[in-house]
């Protein structure tokens, strides 16, 4: 007993010990539970006591105090939060979420009459000076962004303002950047095999001089020069050793691409007053073309005003003007840049483009003049592309009473393009010399008119609106095109021809709506849109609605701030331009072995027969926002899907393209997106995460034919065709059996089906888009990862390179004895029958890719289009002390574009498209090849 009883005398004597001895400080952060923002200013006090502290203005706080004190956490609006402190408490952050209180609205008569008499006035703060508290003596009110410093003494608090009457913000934003070809991006070339073909059984070097085409000549290791005059060689004719001078063949690199040098530079200059704001921006960029030969030049000047009324019975205006022109000195016209990176990669390796590109006699120096060009011969100073872009806005608003406001706009637009294009005589695929000028000018005029009425009823809004439209717009386009000049001339030719066309057209819009909105953001809209044309026929009847839920409201979800079910339906017209310019349609008539004379003339436009293109759109749609683990997070989910009836598309008829309604076409997919953002103390953290995934289909045919095709070539295009994919590609194939065997021919070599096969589905799998931004004080690191799963893309640039033999894969496998093709006979048994890639006794056009010609099998060229890309990474740092300084930004950083890609296969170009036309994704010929860019930004703002 006495052991025990001693025990419980020291245990009485320790404990109160103990307790008094675990004191420490509590550290935190107190946030907002529904988004999580820093709350400053809150009060946090030892329950019982005095003794408290507020939080800054990042929300953190520091509070001394013991085990066991309670500690009651209050701020205006928020529920109040009592927490018992622990030990464990002490040397870590503590992090804290309160939620907001609900205010129970007023609910008197007296109060809702007053409401309803009371009406709005313009609220003025009284100038200090008839003040009998004489803080500063200035007349006008001193808001917070005026005050320029703050000086404290023991008696008085000095204010240093700003202008109090104006204040300015000059702004400077200069980019320099290198722009270039990754390795990588590019189809892979050979460079061991000389120019040439079999001849008399063997292999051998075939010069310009004898019209080969071919690059399946000997190893260049096998020959030498002779050293003789020979004017497609200033180091003479290839011979095989021994025959020569000793001195070694050559490797000649014949790309054009070079690295191209842009400069940006942006400036502006804003002034900002109680009563008005305005603003002037210019913006001047200059890149070289990545084939450094030419500049494309852009011009931009802005000018914006508004005035900043606070009565909201005055009327208040808004007005910008915009000038734009640029002009691209290399551009795309009729497939140039196809044209030019195909003659460049099938020049033998044997064959120097860089020594000329013309002969003694002023005819085409290439490595087959009478075939293919040099691309030297192809640059001339008369290729351009210029735009030219006038806008001026004029916007105003007035609310007359409480719940009826008038709003107008009128603006004023006129765009002009111009297109020259030419190539001397003596050009292959315009021996004659080809001239064209272009010209496409739009004026318009728009005119819009908003009654506008919101009347607010308790928790009910009712909104109904009136919205009026009108436009008129003027087409005028001239196209003039000579040929037949002399050399290196563009004049005097023998032949020009001459169009032109003017198109009127207006268009009224009227748009009525009724919404009813309960509390927050539940509501239901009804609306109809009627749209009336000068040219084509009416629609007065285009009804929408929509219908939203406030779940959070509905069901007292106070730790979410945002969670919303809703539903839209919306018929509607899509509106045929007057110039039809999606040119997919030109190179239909053309096999890929004709497309050096390709251009994009046949122009379409609009016309009284077409009916509207009439569209529905429905959708189901969640939005959630909510704070979790410390970071606050946005998710939206949409299911979508459309309807479009009488889809206009070129249609070839008697040889001539014309547009119709040719088709009815849905849409179905899935939209999903992830936004995450959260603080570490000073490092803040902003992630973006979207997906989507969608599958269209044809449901109709307007012709009795089975397919339609929108673009590519004869052999292999995009097409139409009920119950596939819209732009489904159809194109030579490989004969089948019933049992999808490949039939394999006498020779041993697979046969080419008569008829044209369905070979690939350009619709993606999904694609998905992961944005990335970091903050540190004044450190950004930002990047940008986009990643496409699926999809079908033709590679018809591998097909053509196979047959000229000047790429890798051609030289890899010219080699190959004996090979056995998967498949069987005419009879159904299998294929025994060996075959060699390129046996010389056979001859070249026996060869295993030149039998199947010019482009190959459409089959053989289907590429799976998946790619990863990382699209954009940002680094910058702002060495500007603060906001109060002369320079208060002066951002320094880098950047890169597509600096890393990952793709199926080598050459491939994820945002390219044949002839850089719309309908034109997913066909790979020659196409200008992806980009990559890196440069250094600076920012400055005074």
């Amino acid at each position: 007993m006495n052991k025990i009883t001693f025990k419980i005398f020291v245990l009485l004597i320790v404990f109160p010990v103990l307790c008094f001895s675990q004191e420490g400080t509590v550290t935190g952060t107190l946030t907002t539970s529904s988004d999580g923002l820093p709350l400053p200013g809150a009060t946090i006090i030892v329950k019982g006591t005095t003794h408290g502290v507020q939080t800054d203005f990042d929300g953190n706080y520091s509070l001394k105090c013991n085990v066991g004190d309670v500690i009651v956490i209050s701020y205006v609006g928020m529920d109040p939060k009592e927490i018992t402190v622990t030990a464990d408490m002490f040397g870590t952050v503590q992090k804290t979420a309160v939620k907001r209180v609900k205010v129970k609205p007023i609910e008197t008569d007296a109060y809702s009459k007053a409401l309803k008499n009371k009406k709005k006035e313009r609220f003025k703060i009284p100038s200090i000076a008839d003040s009998k508290h004489l803080y500063n003596k200035k007349d006008n009110y001193n808001a917070l962004h005026r005050i320029k410093d703050i000086q404290l003494d023991s008696e008085h608090v000095n204010l240093t303002y700003f202008n109090p009457d104006i204040y300015f913000q000059v702004g400077v934003k200069s980019n320099l950047s290198f722009q270039f070809v990754k390795e990588s991006n590019l189809p892979k070339l050979q460079s061991s095999y000389s120019q040439g073909a079999t001849e008399n059984g063997s292999i051998s070097f075939l010069g310009p001089e004898t019209g080969n085409i071919f690059s399946y000549g000997p190893n260049l290791n096998t020959l030498e020069f002779d050293g003789s005059n020979y004017i497609y060689d200033n180091n003479g004719r290839l011979v095989t050793l021994g025959n020569g001078n000793g001195v070694s063949s050559k490797q000649y690199n014949n790309s054009v691409l070079n690295t191209a040098i842009s400069r940006f530079t942006n400036v502006y200059f804003d002034v900002d007053t109680d009563e008005w704001t305005t603003g002037l921006d210019f913006s001047q960029k200059n890149t070289e073309d990545i084939f450094g030969r030419a500049q494309k030049t852009n011009n931009d000047l802005a000018l914006n005003f508004k005035t900043l009324n606070r009565n909201s019975e005055e009327l208040s205006w808004k007005s910008f003007v915009k000038y734009s022109h640029w002009k691209n000195n290399q551009p795309n016209i009729n497939g140039f840049r196809n044209n030019l990176l195909l003659n460049s990669w099938v020049t033998p390796v044997s064959f120097n483009n860089g020594q000329g590109s013309v002969l003694p006699d002023n005819t085409q120096r290439s490595f087959s003049p009478t075939n293919y060009n040099n691309p030297e011969w192809l640059f001339n100073k008369k290729n351009y592309d210029a735009n030219t872009l006038f806008v001026a806005n004029l916007k105003n608003d007035i609310n007359i009473g409480d719940d009826f406001s008038i709003g107008s706009q009128l603006s004023y637009k006129t765009a002009e393009n111009e297109q020259n294009f030419g190539l001397f005589t003596n050009t292959v695929g315009f021996e004659n010399g080809y001239l064209s000028n272009k010209t496409i000018k739009n004026n318009s005029f728009n005119a819009m008119l908003d009654l506008h009425y919101d009347k607010y009823l308790g928790d009910f809004s009712i909104d109904v609106r009136s919205i009026t439209r009108f436009k008129n717009e003027q087409l005028d386009y001239t196209f003039k095109e000579s040929e037949d000049f002399d050399a290196f001339t563009f004049s005097n030719p023998n032949s020009t021809t001459e169009i032109s066309n003017r198109i009127n057209r207006n268009v009224l819009r009227p748009h009525q709506s009724v919404t009813l909105k309960y509390k927050r953001y539940s509501k239901i809209v009804f609306s109809n849109t009627a749209y009336i044309s000068s040219i084509q026929k009416n629609k007065l009847l285009l009804p929408s609605s929509v219908l939203k839920v406030d779940l959070a409201d509905v069901l007292n979800l106070d730790d979410i701030s945002y969670f919303t079910l809703s539903a839209t339906s919306a018929f509607d017209v899509n509106e045929m331009p007057l110039f039809y310019n999606n040119q997919s349609h030109n190179s239909l008539q053309l096999l890929p072995s004709e497309s050096l004379g390709y251009t994009s003339n046949i122009d379409l436009f609009i016309n009284e027969g077409l009916d509207l293109e009439e569209r529905h759109d429905y959708s189901f749609n969640l939005d959630l926002d909510f704070y979790l683990w410390d970071a606050y997070w946005d998710f939206t989910a949409s299911y979508f899907g459309s309807k479009t009836n009488g889809s206009v598309f070129p249609v070839l008829e008697g040889n001539q393209f014309q547009l119709q309604n040719i088709a009815d076409i849905t849409n179905k997919g899935l939209e999903l997106q992830l936004d995450v953002s959260e603080r570490f103390g000073s490092v803040r953290w902003n992630s973006s995460l979207s997906f989507m995934t969608n599958k269209n289909k044809v449901t109709k045919l307007y012709s009795n034919e089975e397919r339609v095709p929108i673009a590519g070539f004869q052999n292999v295009s995009k097409n139409l065709i009920v119950g596939q994919p819209a732009g489904v590609i159809v194109g030579t194939a490989f004969a089948r059996d019933t049992q999808n065997n490949i039939i394999i021919d006498s020779n041993g070599y697979p046969i080419v089906d008569t008829e044209q096969q369905i070979i690939g589905n350009p619709v993606p799998d999904f694609t998905l888009g992961f944005s990335n931004r970091f903050t540190w004080k004044k450190l950004k690191f930002h990047f940008v990862l986009d990643y496409q799963k699926g999809g079908d893309t033709w590679n018809g640039t591998q097909n053509v390179l196979n047959y000229f033999g000047t790429s890798q894969q051609s030289a890899d496998q010219r080699n190959i004895t004996n090979y056995v093709f998967n498949g069987v006979n005419a009879q159904g048994n299998t294929n025994t029958i060996p075959v060699d890639f390129y046996n010389p006794e056979d001859g070249i056009e026996n060869n295993r890719f030149v039998r199947y010609g010019f482009s190959g099998v459409a089959e053989e060229a289907i590429e799976d289009a998946s790619y990863l890309n990382l699209r954009t990474l940002e680094l910058s740092y702002d060495f500007a002390k603060s906001n109060y300084d002369f320079f208060r930004q002066v951002e320094i950083g880098l950047y890169a574009h597509n600096l890393i890609t990952f793709t199926k296969y080598r050459g491939a170009s994820p945002y390219s498209s044949l002839f850089d036309t719309n309908s034109g994704h997913n066909l790979n010929f020659f196409n200008t090849p992806l980009m990559s860019e890196v440069g250094l930004k600076v920012n400055l703002k005074i």
